[in-house]
Order: C-alpha cells, then sequence, then structure tokens
C-alpha cells in the first residue's frame, strides 16, 4: 500500500507479468476495483477475467457456482487493483467466493488506505516507500528533457533538481511535472512551478496533488474542458 502515486499498480504488474509467475499459476486474473466495492460487481469482472466472455448472470449463486467452476483446482494469482475498502465482512464475503481454487493460489491488492490493507488479515501489508532523489530525477529528466537535451540546457537542471524534491519521491508526480516542462524552455517558467503556491498544501494532503493540480492547470483552455468532461465517467 501507499499514498497514492507511489507505483503500487505497476509493481504488481511486472509481478503478473513476470514469466515464471504465469508459468507457476494456473488461471490469471486482474481486476481493477476502485472505491466502489461491491462483491456481485467484483465476482463478475472476476468471471469476465476468467473466462474471457461477458457474464450476464445476475443472482449470486449462480456467479459464484460458475466462478468456482472456472477456479476449481486452479493455481490461482488474482490481482485486486486500487481496493478502498475497509470493511472486514465485505472482504471477508469476496473470499468465500474464492473457494475452490488449488492450494497455492495468491491474492494480490493494491490499496491507498493502511487500514484497508490491514483488514485483509492475511500477511503483513507492505508499505511501497518513496523512490531516492537521483531516481525520481532520472523519471523527471526523461521526461522534460529527452535523450541528451539535459547537457544543452543546464540553466533548468539546478531549477529541476529542486522541482523533483517537492516531488516526495513519488514516482508518477514526477512523470507528471516532467512532461508538463517538456516544451517549456524560458526559467521564468521553470521558477514559476518551483515557486507556485500550489506546493504549500497542508502537510495532510496527498503529496501527488500539487503535482497533478499543477498539471492540470496548465493544460490549454479546450483540454481543461475535455478533461472536466471526462471526470464525469468513473
Amino acid at each position: 500500500w501507499d499514498g497514492g502515486g507511489g507505483g503500487k499498480t505497476t509493481v504488481a504488474q511486472s509481478v503478473y507479468n513476470d514469466l515464471k509467475v504465469r508459468e507457476h499459476f494456473g488461471k490469471m486474473i486482474w481486476v481493477y476495483v476502485s472505491d466502489y466495492f461491491d462483491i456481485k460487481r467484483i465476482t463478475r469482472s472476476i468471471i469476465e477475467s476468467a473466462s474471457g466472455s461477458e457474464c450476464n448472470l445476475t443472482e449470486m449463486d449462480l456467479m459464484q457456482l460458475k466462478l468456482r467452476k472456472l477456479i476449481e483446482n486452479k493455481r490461482l494469482l488474482l490481482v485486486l487493483d486500487d481496493v478502498w475498502n475497509e470493511n472486514y465482512e465485505k472482504w471477508d464475503r469476496l473470499k468465500t467466493v474464492l473457494i475452490g481454487s488449488a492450494r497455492g493460489s495468491k491474492v494480490i491488492v493494491t490499496t491507498r488506505s493502511e487500514r484497508g490493507a490491514s483488514v485483509m488479515g492475511t500477511v503483513a501489508p507492505h508499505l511501497l516507500s518513496g523512490l531516492s532523489e537521483d531516481d525520481c530525477w532520472q523519471l523527471f529528466e526523461k521526461r522534460a528533457f529527452g535523450l541528451g537535451s539535459c547537457e544543452k540546457t543546464p540553466n533548468l537542471v539546478g531549477i529541476g533538481k529542486e522541482i523533483v524534491k517537492k516531488c516526495g519521491g513519488v514516482p508518477f508526480a514526477a512523470k507528471a511535472l516532467g512532461s508538463l516542462m517538456r516544451f517549456r524552455r524560458g526559467e521564468s517558467q521553470w521558477f514559476a512551478i518551483k515557486e507556485s503556491e500550489i506546493w504549500n498544501l497542508p502537510d495532510d494532503e496527498n503529496e501527488i496533488l500539487p503535482a497533478l493540480m499543477l498539471s492540470y492547470n496548465h493544460l490549454p483552455s479546450h483540454l481543461k474542458q475535455c478533461f472536466l468532461y471526462c471526470s464525469f465517467f468513473p
């Protein structure tokens, strides 16, 4: 788990796509959960991922029966990505749906909530630590400068490293800001980002929020409108 933008999904994808992992498990399933933890919806998503076809069942008992047939005696790797649920009873109900898979089956859960991670009640939750400043800079540099162009703009490197310090080791923040600065080559533009008041949000705010707000604020007006339209859809 981590607070957001720290690479949970990327780490889970690396495990999920590893060749040795794929050879070890007989069935691989990935489900994006988000903040709406509905057992029926999640079960349907698991069935569709496991079968490769649409599930039109509406009764939970029938869905559970179908899922058990799909995973019966198979060593299962299930990834539940971006889980927000902190209710133990809901999690316990989902576990009963998965009964029937072979011994050695595993469930990986990514979440932003420490309490949510603890509710799973299995192995101890693993907290992803932030990137080092050097690693964060490499992500930012690649997006902001491209290959080799960093050497052509040494005046911006120092400012860029100050911006990276404000990312708090969050890889998504470094990538978002690097992309934002890609076509901005004026020192005043870089200083404006470094000195923005958005960085002064309260400490309890998510560290990635300032980077996202800065990226949004610097979008052209027509793209802002497009972005807002997209936000209406889950």
